[in-house]
């Protein structure tokens, strides 16, 4: 159960499409969201460093009422580095409707070392896919 007293549901949505990209707006009319910067890679100067980011992701065949959350996790050692879940609770009416979100950081985000990183979504806690990035370091001269 939620705080408001919404049961969460158990339908498990199927992920379509889940970026990175460095920020995104919302049209407050249409609802359409903008990308900008979409990137699957982060080359540093030196290690460590940080980035602010937005997470898009597009769902379909979820019904009910979800809450979402994404983990952002050095894959190597599996460690979690940060967490960022929706504080509202989203309801879908129908299986037959694509839904779509974009969750920005609320701040910038640790890249500890070179390596692969990664954005693991979960709807009411079932995993349902993820994306990974690769931090590098930058080349040295031309």
């Amino acid at each position: 159960m939620t705080k408001e007293g919404q049961t969460l549901s158990k339908v498990v949505p199927y992920l379509q499409a889940i970026l990175v990209c460095d920020s995104g707006t919302v049209d407050p009319n249409s609802g359409k969201k903008t990308l900008v910067g979409i990137f699957d890679r982060i080359i540093a100067i030196e290690f460590p460093t940080s980035r602010c980011l937005s997470i898009y992701f597009r769902l379909s065949d979820a019904q009910g009422n979800y809450r979402f959350k994404v983990q952002y996790a050095q894959v190597a050692t599996d460690k979690i580095l940060a967490e960022v879940e929706t504080r509202d609770v989203v309801t879908i009416k129908s299986r037959l409707d694509t839904v779509d979100s974009l969750i920005s950081s609320p701040q910038a985000l640790l890249v500890p070392e070179e390596g692969q990183y990664e954005f693991r979504l979960y709807a009411n806690d079932m995993f349902l896919g993820r994306i990974a990035i690769n931090a590098e370091q930058a080349k040295k001269g031309g």
